[in-house]
């Protein structure tokens, strides 16, 4: 019971620390897309706010090992040691690759890691949506009748597709900006960013929803 409660308060920070610190991050995007804040102001909010990233990614990533484990100490799942260890390991690599990507966005390994990165969620994402779909139908690695852990699977899948998402739609975010330390502000240039940064924003804010709601399942189990 001791370990089963170790990892449920784990498995809570983890939600804490990736809604929260998230949300710094879109704050500070946000303004920095205001034409009315200097120039120099917004190269610095922007840089501040993909540098706070770095721990709602991490904590995004940490959501897998952590459940695997939590469902296994549930037993929800039977896994043996080693096979979680592979769990923790692919984790582990995965967010280093995603770390190293996010850690040099200015640079063009930067922009490679990147890529490797959005390869990697989407098949998490897939992977995990068709885990719980199998799951749901007596035939994959999860209790059958646990139809709540489902749910949450799928629904951590799908949010794990809306990152990529979000962050392809993110991308020329870059090369505006770019634009606008070249040429300054110009009706185009902040048309364009506010056009990314509202597109963004629908993604952003669904995933925010989709993470309440799997929150919201895990307490309840109500499915």
């Amino acid at each position: 019971m001791t370990t089963y409660l170790t990892w449920k308060y784990l498995h809570i920070l983890m939600f804490v620390f990736w809604v929260g610190t998230d949300m710094g991050v879109y704050l500070s995007c946000k303004k920095s897309t205001d034409s009315s804040v200097p120039i120099d102001a917004r190269f610095l909010l922007l840089h501040m706010a993909l540098r706070i990233e770095l721990l709602p990614r991490t904590m995004w990533k940490a959501a897998l090992p952590l459940g695997v484990t939590l469902s296994r100490e549930m037993d929800l799942i039977a896994l043996s040691d080693a096979a979680l260890a592979g769990v923790w390991l692919f984790s582990l690599g995965w967010l280093a690759v995603s770390l190293y990507g996010a850690w040099h966005y200015d640079k063009p390994i930067g922009h490679k890691f990147a890529k490797l990165t959005n390869l990697l969620t989407g098949i998490v994402g897939i992977s995990l949506i068709t885990l719980a779909v199998t799951s749901y139908m007596g035939n994959g690695p999860f209790a059958a009748d646990a139809t709540w852990l489902h749910w949450k699977i799928a629904i951590y899948g799908l949010i794990n597709l809306l990152i990529v998402a979000m962050l392809y739609v993110f991308d020329p975010m870059g090369i505006a900006f770019g634009r606008l330390a070249v040429e300054g502000s110009t009706p185009e240039i902040e048309a364009t960013i506010s056009t990314i940064m509202d597109r963004a924003t629908v993604t952003i804010w669904t995933t925010y929803v989709l993470i309440c709601i799997v929150g919201f399942i895990a307490t309840t189990k109500i499915i």
